[in-house]
């Protein structure tokens, strides 16, 4: 689908700005090793911390709309996560709108954990945040594979933005939102997917959130559909949170209640 003209001058300035402000980061030291690769014309991070857990690794999908964002968006959370959890960490720049669909994203997610799986990692997680865990949440149901978790930070899971929340002062925005589901998705917010109706297919399942962040109604409403399909989950909403917690000191409470769920420490 082709967006309107204002909205394809907007993604160029989106992806200048997120690009300009993550580079002028200073970046997190790591205990380990980062390596940039290619495979098969995807451009992938690999996080490698020292003493790691044999077998076990997570591909990361970051935020952005589904319009913007690199390898350079969420670095620093790509090193707390390897860091905190014990993981090798993948991060992916997957495909993004308008170029791509939705399903382009969703299939190099897919295509990570089969680099994953193919070079002997057996204990395979998702992690996606914001638009990264729609196409984390996707990616983990379509996924033939047997996945170890699935780790979800401030996800968009409501893609018809019917249980978006504008009390919730701390969103990610409801007017870009809806621009981009539209253009990311092909359809209308009428026929767009509500993937926190069900936990089919879900892996046990980690969700955190901030109480201010408009998306909460349907992280809660996930981790209800988990737990009625019988899905391991947990639920953390942060206090005094707003989205985008993932880039502040608040990203290392999380991490260590996923170090417990899934059984990392």
């Amino acid at each position: 689908m082709t967006p309107e003209p204002e909205a394809a001058h907007d993604v160029a300035a989106l992806r200048r700005g997120a690009h300009e402000r993550a580079v002028a980061r200073p970046r997190r030291p790591f205990a380990g090793a980062v390596e940039d690769l290619v495979r098969d014309g995807l451009t992938l991070r690999r996080y490698t911390p020292e003493g790691r857990h044999p077998g076990a690794a997570a591909v990361f999908l970051h935020g952005g709309y589904g319009l913007f964002g690199d390898l350079e968006l969420q670095d620093g959370w790509c090193r707390r996560t390897a860091e905190a959890l014990g993981v090798v960490v993948l991060s992916v720049d997957y495909r993004l709108a308008p170029e791509a669909t939705l399903d382009d994203s969703v299939a190099d997610a897919l295509a990570a954990v089969d680099l994953l799986a193919g070079e002997g990692f057996d204990r395979l997680y998702l992690d996606g945040d914001s638009a990264g865990g729609t196409v984390a949440t996707l990616a983990a149901a379509r996924t033939g594979r047997r996945l170890a978790g699935l780790l979800l930070t401030n996800p968009n899971l409501d893609l018809s933005l019917e249980t978006y929340d504008d009390t919730l002062p701390g969103g990610p925005g409801r007017e870009l939102s809806t621009v981009a589901m539209r253009v990311w998705t092909g359809v209308e917010p009428s026929d767009a997917l509500r993937l926190h109706r069900s936990a089919h297919g879900l892996p046990p399942t980690f969700v955190a959130v901030g109480d201010r962040d408009s998306l909460l109604p349907e992280a809660r409403a996930l981790t209800g559909s988990c737990r009625r399909e019988g899905v391991p989950c947990r639920l953390v909403e942060l206090p005094g949170a707003e989205h985008g917690f993932v880039g502040t000191e608040r990203a290392g409470e999380v991490l260590a209640a996923a170090r417990t769920f899934f059984d990392l420490g």
